[in-house]
């Protein structure tokens, strides 16, 4: 079986001892392609270097985190565009709003670098990755950013899929505006928590056929290693408590999963 990390931030210092030894036992564990997230300006390039170094086993998604909007310059968004141009590059994100950093990044500049965002998307007819954190029980981010969807972007055309809800963790009613919209349901080890079971129940309604895996590692290990560093080798995992969960075979699980996320990013 073969799996797709759709998600990582392999990049990050939690990975410097020995990074290079997780990408190259990956295809042992049964994941033949992590994604790594360039979510700032100062990752852009390490996560093309990356994959440069790494082609068979890794590729890059570019953009800006919300949390980092401030960041963003004349100058950066030029550079950007550049880069989302690489051949090693295959979506733009993640992007999108988060309200639960808005001390760090406030309501107005968070949708200002997301309609930016969504504005390079279109011109350069990549997929999305989006990322959307509410603040407690209050949806208004998701709200905003399925507007702004409909407002400032035109989805790439061409493709089975538009883009991602990275990290879903939400309601069955934030799943089906995803999923009208053209995007794929980002399933990581949040859906394996005792306490997500209306995660569940929305993927559960949502269809096999609508998600991807991914990590988001170095964060939200599955559960069993909570409280340990996350990697792509735990994909396996992931995926086997959603086959369980979903009463689907795990390998019939591997190859819709694996097929969406390489139609997702236009990976043979």
């Amino acid at each position: 079986m073969k799996f797709i990390d759709s998600h990582a931030h392999l990049n990050d210092p939690a990975f410097d001892p020995d990074r290079g030894e997780i990408i190259v036992r990956l295809p042992q564990a049964g994941v033949t392609l992590s994604v790594e997230i360039g979510c700032a300006p100062e990752e852009w390039q390490p996560a093309l270097d990356l994959s440069a170094r790494y082609p068979a086993i890794i590729r890059a998604v570019l953009g800006v985190h919300p949390e980092y909007a401030p960041k963003l310059t004349k100058e950066g968004l030029k550079e950007l565009e550049t880069l989302l141009r690489s051949p090693y590059n295959t979506a733009v994100g993640e992007i999108g709003l988060d309200y639960t950093c808005l001390e760090t990044a406030g309501k107005d500049i968070q949708h200002d670098v997301f309609t930016q965002m969504l504005g390079l998307a279109s011109k350069t007819h990549l997929p999305i990755v989006l990322h959307v954190r509410r603040e407690g029980e209050d949806y208004a981010a998701y709200d905003d950013t399925f507007s702004a969807l409909k407002q400032n972007w035109t989805p790439v055309s061409g493709r089975p899929h538009a883009g991602v809800l990275h990290c879903f963790c939400a309601r069955y009613e934030e799943a089906k505006k995803a999923l009208d919209h053209g995007l794929l349901l980002g399933i990581n080890g949040c859906f394996t928590y005792k306490k997500n079971e209306y995660i569940r129940e929305a993927v559960k309604k949502a269809g096999a056929d609508k998600i991807i895996f991914e990590t988001d590692c170095p964060y939200l290990a599955p559960q069993g290693k909570r409280g340990t560093r996350n990697d792509p080798s735990n994909i396996p995992l992931i995926a086997q408590f959603t086959a369980d969960y979903l009463n689907i075979p795990l390998e019939k699980m591997a190859h819709i999963t694996t097929k969406n996320a390489r139609e997702l990013y236009g990976v043979k």
